[in-house]
């Protein structure tokens, strides 16, 4: 039986008659211009979620507020409606998500290629060298002395003057080096502008040659 997605009274609300006639096919079936709209949807809605989160700063994905997990949770709502359209049926939120995965495969490929690695906004970044507080750094990137300290407390550090490197990662999260034992070049691998850290660490004499 053929679905009437259009079959509606003002304001979206569907006609009782339709949902009657067309049985479990109403709620469960998807027309072939229902899964052209649902599939332009998702790839839409895919690329502008994605905007918004990653406008957002690496912080928000290791320690979010109340607040942003709230808006977050809105804008999934809205995404989803609007992936899904005026009815959404069963059939339409399984090719949906379908379609979600495959992007997120291919977005995936794509983000581990070397270039765009290279290149990638969220690279992991040195808000503290040698003991001192990058502060563009960390305006920049939503961070405040509050996150800062209680990402060294966590690691035992009582005063600044202990660390040789705090590093917000890609993924958020903070890594902290002591300054008792030398940074390798090499531990600053996937860090934003890595020779000049090194070089604020060599003047500093917190490292050891790449031969050490």
């Amino acid at each position: 039986m053929q679905i009437l997605w259009h079959a509606t009274r003002p304001g979206g609300i569907p006609r009782e008659d339709v949902l009657m006639s067309n049985g479990l096919d109403y709620y469960l079936g998807m027309p072939p211009m229902g899964a052209v709209a649902i599939l332009l949807s998702t790839v839409l809605m895919y690329f502008a979620f994605t905007v918004v989160l990653r406008s957002s700063g690496q912080r928000l994905f290791a320690s979010p507020s109340s607040f942003e997990l709230a808006v977050v949770a809105v804008l999934g709502a809205i995404v989803g409606r609007a992936i899904l359209g005026m009815v959404p049926t069963l059939s339409g939120g399984l090719f949906a998500l379908g379609t979600l995965l495959a992007l997120e495969a291919v977005s995936g490929r794509v983000r581990r290629s070397a270039l765009v690695q290279r290149r990638a906004q969220h690279r992991a970044v040195a808000i503290v060298v040698a003991g001192k507080p990058d502060r563009e750094l960390m305006r920049r990137h939503k961070v405040d002395d509050s996150l800062m300290w209680a990402a060294l407390r966590g690691a035992g550090i009582r005063n600044l003057h202990d660390v040789a490197l705090v590093i917000l990662e890609q993924n958020g999260r903070f890594s902290v080096l002591r300054n008792d034992v030398p940074v390798h070049r090499a531990a600053l691998t996937g860090v934003r502008r890595a020779n000049q850290v090194f070089e604020r660490l060599e003047a500093a004499n917190l490292t050891v040659s790449s031969h050490g």
